[in-house]
């Protein structure tokens, strides 16, 4: 499937439950922790869908990071089987609702790979996002 065209298309259905499981069932495994590292600016959004750290940061951090995202990519894997599309494809329209969802203050990366503070403005976005 081409996204840079378009063709790549998910139902409002299928957006909808990857946003309630992302932000549901994964972010509440995700904790304190990673609470307080969002809130500090040492992880962000990426446009792939996944978790990044901003800077160097700890071990502690980039491990958290890592387990984060590996049940990120487990539940993108299972739905992008229901959906007929690729890890890849789920996982990258899901980044592009992630960092919609984003709230002033919290840090994501925009498609130059530059990290950026989400302002009141809508953040900067992947051409290709729906």
């Amino acid at each position: 499937m081409d996204m840079k065209t378009g063709s790549f298309r998910m139902g409002i259905a299928a957006i909808a439950a990857t946003m309630a499981l992302v932000a549901g069932g994964v972010a509440m495994a995700q904790g304190a922790d990673y609470q307080a590292a969002k809130a500090a600016g040492q992880v962000g959004e990426k446009p792939d869908g996944y978790l990044g750290v901003v800077g160097s940061g700890t071990s502690a951090l980039k491990a958290m990071v890592d387990d984060i995202n590996i049940k990120r990519k487990a539940v993108y894997a299972e739905k992008a089987q229901a959906a007929h599309a690729t890890v890849q494809e789920y996982a990258f329209t899901s980044g592009c609702l992630l960092i919609s969802k984003t709230k002033p203050g919290e840090k994501y990366q925009a498609p130059d790979g530059s990290w950026q503070t989400r302002t009141s403005a809508a953040p900067t976005r992947d051409s290709r996002c729906p």
